[in-house]
């Protein structure tokens, strides 16, 4: 091999090391920064329940533990034909969960059916708690209502005023957001677990405001993630703080929690998927980052009796400063699709329904709060389920049956 050969050989070695040093570099780089955000990760997501679990013992301490009517099975055995009925319409939907049913303000009808955990062979109870998703949004309405009459935001407060870094924020109103009326939209999938103030920066980044869409219903999961972040401004609480205080604690709610807290809080259901209710072999357990995100909009965890409460006292609005706000929230009245956080149900009431991470949950409530059906499930995939196993339109036929009779048998 001559001199040139051997030149050329040298060459091509130290280009080919050169390059391996470049991948190596990377791949060390690229682990690095894996390494950072799984530390991250994981110091957000104690940060997180650290917080949450100080607020919920603080809440405990203020309860009244006393167990109601809402703790205990009601077979409906006062009402034999409706409850023979509806018990053959939830197994026909292979149903599992909780499901009751108020009528005048007197539970008629409370079961639990399927598997909590069937690792563990725990069983559902009426008290057990599910993620309730979407229907978290009328309770973060109620939040934002309270702030009004508290006189620390307006309804026609501009978006602009506390996110001025959003273009065209100044054509958005709190009251657009609330009715998913703001043309907001936005990507929510960070890739890792965020704090709370991280959740609020990472959403106002990432919101965009399409203005064709303004005075127009769409349905975006962001409109209310601004909605936590304008509230945390104006009360310089934490999103959660203020749950526990002005929600959970004065209604005695007892089986309510949140997500992040699923590892030390009894009563906690685990979601299975599948592709028909009633299939446990794949458990699924959300994820910390995916959980951060949903603060306001659906990382809350309730029993029926806490969701039937809560529900009541909003479109109540015993829990505000005059009751006259709910009607206010709500838009009673006026013909909305939706307002304050539900949808407004023929006349009759309102309703609120949620799916993800293999959970469901539907409520639908009278105007005046008295008679109400609650639907909670942990073994609902979206993908595969809805809408043959849903149980979204049997809980509104089954309220129509119930809030039309005087007399339910």
């Amino acid at each position: 091999m001559n001199t040139r050969n051997l030149r050329h050989w040298a060459v091509l070695l130290i280009i080919i090391l050169g390059i391996g040093g470049v991948v190596f570099g990377m791949h060390q780089i690229d682990q690095q920064d894996k390494h950072e955000v799984a530390t991250s990760n994981h110091l957000h997501a104690k940060q997180t329940h650290d917080t949450l679990a100080k607020d919920a013992a603080a809440s405990k301490q203020h309860r009244d533990r006393t167990k109601t009517a809402f703790d205990r099975v009601n077979k409906g055995q006062a009402t034999p034909k409706f409850s023979a009925k509806f018990t053959r319409e939830l197994k026909d939907k292979k149903f599992v969960g909780s499901a009751l049913v108020v009528k005048n303000n007197r539970v008629v009808y409370q079961r639990a059916f399927g598997m909590a955990n069937a690792k563990k062979n725990k069983k559902n109870t009426v008290t057990s708690q599910f993620m309730i998703n979407s229907v978290q949004k009328s309770m973060t309405g109620m939040l934002v209502m309270k702030a009004v009459q508290a006189g620390q935001l307006q309804l026609t407060d501009r978006l602009s005023q506390y996110y001025p870094g959003i273009k065209n924020s100044d054509k958005v109103t709190i009251r657009q957001m609330l009715n998913m009326e703001a043309g907001i939209t936005g990507e929510l999938k960070p890739g890792r677990t965020l704090t709370e103030n991280e959740v609020y920066q990472y959403v106002s980044q990432n919101a965009q405001i399409d203005t064709s869409k303004i005075n127009h219903f769409d349905y975006q999961q962001i409109c209310f993630t601004l909605l936590a972040g304008i509230l945390h401004q104006v009360t310089h609480d934490s999103y959660y703080d203020l749950f526990y205080q002005q929600l959970a604690t004065p209604l005695n709610l007892n089986h309510t929690s949140f997500t992040q807290l699923r590892s030390t809080t009894k009563g906690m259901t685990t979601g299975y998927a599948g592709s028909t209710p009633g299939d446990y072999s794949a458990p699924h357990k959300p994820s910390a980052a995916s959980m951060a995100i949903q603060i306001a909009t659906g990382n809350a965890t309730m029993s029926t009796g806490d969701v039937y409460r809560s529900e009541r006292a909003i479109v109540q609005g015993s829990l505000m400063t005059t009751r006259a706000g709910a009607k206010v929230l709500h838009e009673d009245g006026v013909a909305m699709h939706y307002a304050g956080g539900m949808y407004q149900f023929e006349k009759l009431g309102y309703y609120g329904h949620g799916m993800g991470d293999d959970y469901e949950s539907t409520f639908v409530i009278s105007k005046n709060g008295k008679n109400a059906v609650i639907l909670l499930s942990n073994n609902f995939e979206k993908k595969t389920m809805f809408p043959a196993w849903s149980t979204e339109a049997l809980g509104m036929s089954t309220f129509k049956q119930i809030n039309k009779a005087k007399v339910l048998k």
